[in-house]
């Protein structure tokens, strides 16, 4: 019983804020889908015209349906992280919509669950539409793109938890820019999504394996082109799963019973 009484809890405030996505739905969809689709448009239709194949780990694709990949797992990155960082600090700093909800039945724990269960699902629906523009343009198998969505949405969670909690800890709406600099954009240049990881010197192809994304780009291309899994990438994930996930819970917590 008490399972079902904090599902419910924790779906009144999915479905809260999916009605004001609905409400604004234009507006959401623009933001949604027009970073992915244009560097789609950039480096896959536009630098990939001028690569024409790539080999990695002797699987030779083109640099399109490379690009395709590493472009899915980066909309699941930045999606869900600047969601939830941005999103729900401005919800709980400015909005002060965590302490109302908290305030009905619904508990605080069911209010983060919903609003990290809500940026993973806007970042899940975003890198599904880059799986199926990639299946509709025949870089990708339809199966292995119906597959790689549960891993988009693990991901997803993964990064919604570390921008939660970024949230938690920034005393201001400029200090997010810490991690975003510092983390978001060096995974973005160096795991892999761009070029293959075994241009790049080997400390750092070290340091990119320990980073989340690498796994998840990984992961992604085995699923759709069919590359070797690499047996480090599962135990890597879940790793920074649960660290993000139950960190930026009880980082959060804290702050807001203060």
């Amino acid at each position: 019983m008490k399972f079902a009484d904090t599902a419910w809890g924790v779906g009144c405030v999915w479905l809260r804020y999916f009605d004001v996505f609905r409400k604004n739905i234009l507006y959401a969809m623009v933001i949604t889908f027009t970073e992915p689709i244009l560097y789609l448009l950039a480096f896959g239709y536009g630098l990939g015209a001028m690569i024409g194949n790539v080999t990695v780990s002797g699987h030779v694709v083109t640099y399109r349906q490379f690009i395709y990949a590493g472009i899915v797992a980066q909309a699941v990155l930045f999606q869900a992280f600047f969601d939830a960082a941005y999103g729900s600090f401005i919800r709980m700093y400015y909005q002060k919509i965590f302490r109302a909800m908290a305030t009905t039945p619904i508990t605080l724990s069911e209010v983060l669950w919903g609003e990290l269960l809500w940026d993973a699902s806007k970042a899940t629906f975003s890198s599904t539409v880059v799986l199926l523009l990639g299946t509709l343009s025949g870089d990708f198998s339809p199966t292995g793109a119906l597959c790689c969505i549960p891993l988009c949405f693990l991901g997803s969670v993964l990064f919604a938890g570390f921008g939660l909690w970024t949230s938690a800890l920034a005393e201001t709406i400029d200090q997010i820019n810490y991690p975003q600099y510092l983390i978001i954009f060096p995974m973005f240049l160096f795991c892999g999504v761009y070029f293959p990881l075994q241009q790049l010197p080997k400390a750092i192809l070290v340091i990119a394996w320990c980073l989340p994304l690498t796994s998840l780009v990984s992961l992604v291309r085995t699923l759709t082109l069919g590359f070797p899994y690499e047996a480090q990438t599962v135990p890597i994930l879940f790793s920074w799963l649960l660290l993000f996930v139950f960190g930026a819970r009880r980082s959060m917590i804290r702050r807001l019973i203060k």
